[in-house]
């Protein structure tokens, strides 16, 4: 006969082994992720941003350029050698990978701008870009903005490896020793261009002819940020109406973005929509007054606090759940900006951070929108025809 105390000890040892056995899976796992897009990332510095809502499970890289879209972002690369050229950027550890390079100890001092293009950043190599002699004696024809054939990649004076002597062979030393190994790929497009039809239908076939071959090479997970909708005068607004259908027609062009990727990659690989402008339109109509706050002074990119909800609908996007409290909401907010390599342009005003209790309710936005809220003014578009109105919450 088994004695009654031999039963539940029995029992803890019994758990305690299936434990060690079949551990549960940690819910906020590391991961690599690559961000490619435009300057609604680099404000406040998103992708740093992402590494501090993660507490550092996120390990990242960027390839940036200000105003491209998925297409113009393959033709001129990284944007970035001015606006990342600040304190916050400098590599530690870049001598490591410089001296061997170098004929001598002279001082240097290299800055984190990212990778020069995004096949660079994705793959850990460009046999496009020039070497180092071709980088100081160009001529004036080698980069022709007009020639879209062109075999080389644009000079516009703000990618990184052009205008810093050592970068590239910073980079290419770099990736040397570690290559790159992507679990996913954050992109984003020029927020008008999935919302009309022809740079629409030039971002598509840029996915398809680019894009595709990278994504099975790397094996990594396309996610895109379906960027938020603004209103303003200081850009063409014709054919977007008003906030909601702006929002709507974005959330569209997204949709086939990630329709026409998932033809042609593994289930594994199935693209996700990170819903950023959803997000913002619900802000939009439950207090139209903070919806403003989530906007930069130029009214198109984000403030802070738009960065914030951002960041945590993407945050979602990846893990399939949302930030820990004790990361994403803290008594002094700002500290998630600590390592920001630029927040706004150097002669811009700077914006304020958000205060607990605002980002309290933007964390809150961003987890009943990426369970499946949506806002009563999205319009549902099929076959780029407005088929109908949300008309109720899907919570």
């Amino acid at each position: 006969m088994i004695p009654n105390w031999y039963i539940p000890i029995a029992t803890v040892i019994i758990f305690t082994m299936v434990a060690f056995m079949f551990p549960t899976p940690d819910p906020h796992p590391n991961i690599s992720v690559a961000f490619v897009g435009n300057s609604m990332q680099y404000f406040n510095d998103f992708p740093r941003l992402m590494q501090a809502l993660s507490n550092g499970t996120i390990s990242q890289n960027s390839c940036l350029h200000g105003d491209a879209t998925i297409r113009t972002l393959l033709h001129t690369g990284n944007g970035m050698a001015r606006k990342f050229k600040t304190a916050n950027a400098v590599v530690d550890d870049a001598d490591l990978y410089v001296y061997n390079n170098m004929d001598d100890d002279t001082s240097i001092v290299i800055h984190d701008y990212g990778a020069c293009t995004v096949r660079q950043l994705l793959i850990g190599e460009d046999s496009r870009l020039p070497d180092q002699d071709q980088v100081n004696n160009y001529a004036d024809d080698y980069f022709n903005p007009a020639d879209d054939d062109n075999e080389y990649y644009i000079d516009d004076g703000t990618n990184p490896c052009f205008e810093d002597e050592y970068y590239l062979s910073y980079l290419e030393s770099r990736y040397k020793d570690e290559p790159p190994k992507w679990d996913y790929i954050v992109i984003n497009d020029n927020t008008r261009s999935p919302a009309r039809n022809n740079t629409r239908q030039r971002s598509l076939e840029e996915l398809e002819a680019s894009y595709v071959p990278w994504l099975w090479e790397t094996g990594a997970t396309p996610v895109f940020i379906v960027t938020h909708a603004y209103w303003t005068g200081w850009r063409d607004m014709s054919g977007l109406e008003d906030v909601p259908t702006f929002t709507s027609l974005t959330y569209m062009g997204y949709r086939e973005y990630a329709a026409l990727l998932e033809k042609y990659l593994p289930p594994s690989q199935k693209p996700r929509l990170a819903p950023v402008a959803i997000a913002f339109l619900t802000v939009w109509e439950e207090n139209y007054p903070f919806w403003l706050k989530l906007f930069h002074i130029d009214e198109v990119h984000a403030s802070p606090l738009g960065s914030y909800l951002q960041g945590c609908v993407v945050y979602h996007t990846l893990y399939g759940r949302m930030p820990p409290k004790e990361q994403a909401l803290r008594q002094d907010m700002s500290n998630l900006w600590l390592h920001a390599r630029r927040m706004q342009p150097d002669t811009h005003r700077s914006n304020p951070f958000p205060t607990l209790e605002q980002a309290t309710y933007l964390y809150h936005v961003a987890d009943r929108v990426c369970k499946g809220h949506f806002p009563k003014s999205l319009i549902v578009y099929q076959n780029g025809e407005a088929s109908d109105y949300v008309e109720k919450e899907y919570d």
